[in-house]
């Protein structure tokens, strides 16, 4: 971009492969003056339009976050640098500066100042969306930032075709190869998400499940047959999400510990409820009379037992609750619908018996219908027979003559 003023950056020089870099900081306030958001490594000018266009919402994001939240913080943007007269000037240090440090040659080439002249032309490579949000955030309050700095890593771009093809292969390197963070580690590092942090907090103290004694820290959500515990973290996540989706939709930002407190709540008297009224979980969380093999195994057992079951029965209690929202008589409803997996109910429904598997494909939609159904509340009847009928193997074309398990 064109500026002509002289700016002096602290920086860090380094190498890694065959690119010089150097790590700095520039002040909000230079980021937008200086660094071009728009120059194009692509090979077609309608390519940088599709990027442009998916720029505007993730962007509007991060200048919402960086207006709201007093802990912002970014990782470093990759800006390229190209044209002008930038000068390195190395940090001299006095022998008597550190007198019981030796600094070798080396080590002082790498500390000291990076002066942009203005005359250079710098453009974003990974941060795009970043530059965007901070011009979004200070075209609203640039009073706010007036001491932020974004952390970046400054590299030599030559403008040529062969320089933008090195150029776009360290972007699609940066954001192809990087290892993605697994749901449980997600899980167990998100402070945004009342679902995550929830999650955490009912695995930490709630006491009927005892820590690592019955839920399990597995980075799947499914569980083996022949495990002691009763469910996963990420199971407990997942009734979170149903639990909490008719009172409060996540916006990318953590919200009051009130609105966090009230959705725990919530959790808290699902589980209370289900651990005293459903026979099979008292005898084993509040008599203690049973272990969790007792109603799982490889031949099947209960579906209480198996994570998919356990959200169908948090799908019909939030269903219920904000329809009926008759705590007692979902319950009431609730215990007499046989859950053994072998039976009418659940038999090709979400059990394979011929492979003793879970059928974990079954659509969700379907399920959702289907204990609205069981539960005597208003379903699909015609979308229910057609899919019961796909499920079950059934070869009836006539959907009002397919019959469903009766009502219990």
């Amino acid at each position: 971009m064109d500026n002509n003023t002289i700016i002096q950056l602290p920086a860090i020089k380094g190498i890694i492969g065959d690119w010089v870099y150097y790590q700095t900081v520039i002040p909000f306030k230079e980021v937008i003056r200086r660094i071009d958001n728009d120059h194009s490594i692509r090979e077609y000018g309608s390519l940088d339009d599709h990027l442009q266009r998916n720029l505007s919402k993730r962007s509007k994001k991060i200048g919402d976050y960086l207006l709201r939240e007093k802990t912002r913080f970014f990782n470093s943007a990759i800006i390229g640098l190209f044209g002008g007269q930038p000068n390195w000037y190395n940090f001299d240090f006095a022998p008597t500066a550190i007198p019981e440090m030796e600094l070798s040659e080396g080590l002082l080439d790498t500390i000291g100042i990076l002066e942009l002249t203005g005359s250079e032309n710098l453009f974003s490579i990974d941060g795009q969306h970043r530059i965007d949000g901070i011009k979004q955030a200070m075209d609203k309050d640039p009073e706010r930032f007036k001491f932020d700095e974004l952390p970046v890593i400054i590299i030599a771009h030559t403008d040529d075709i062969g320089g933008k093809i090195r150029t776009r292969k360290l972007f699609s390197e940066i954001n192809t190869k990087a290892v993605s963070v697994s749901g449980l580690d997600d899980l167990i590092t998100n402070e945004e998400n009342p679902v995550d942090i929830n999650a955490r907090r009912f695995y930490a103290e709630f006491e009927w499940f005892k820590n690592d004694t019955f839920i399990q820290l597995s980075a799947a959500s499914n569980i083996s047959p022949d495990a002691k515990e009763f469910t996963t973290i990420l199971n407990l996540k997942e009734v979170n999400k149903t639990l909490y989706s008719k009172y409060y939709k996540h916006e990318d930002y953590r919200p009051s510990d009130e609105v966090i407190n009230s959705l725990y709540e919530l959790s808290v008297s699902f589980w209370t409820a289900a651990i005293n009224k459903i026979p099979k979980y008292k005898t084993i969380f509040i008599d203690g009379k049973y272990a969790v093999n007792n109603y799982r195994n490889i031949d099947g057992g209960s579906m209480l037992f198996r994570p998919l079951g356990i959200r169908i029965l948090s799908e019909g209690y939030s269903t219920w609750m904000a329809t009926k929202g008759n705590v007692d008589e979902f319950w009431a409803k609730f215990v007499v619908i046989n859950d053994d997996l072998n039976s009418i109910y659940w038999k090709d429904i979400i059990w394979d018996n011929a492979t003793k598997k879970i059928k974990s494909k079954t659509s969700p939609k379907f399920l959702l219908e289907y204990i609205k159904y069981l539960l005597g509340l208003s379903s699909d009847l015609v979308y229910l027979r057609v899919e019961y009928n796909k499920l079950s193997g059934i070869e009836e074309n006539n959907p009002n003559k397919i019959e469903l398990p009766a009502i219990p």
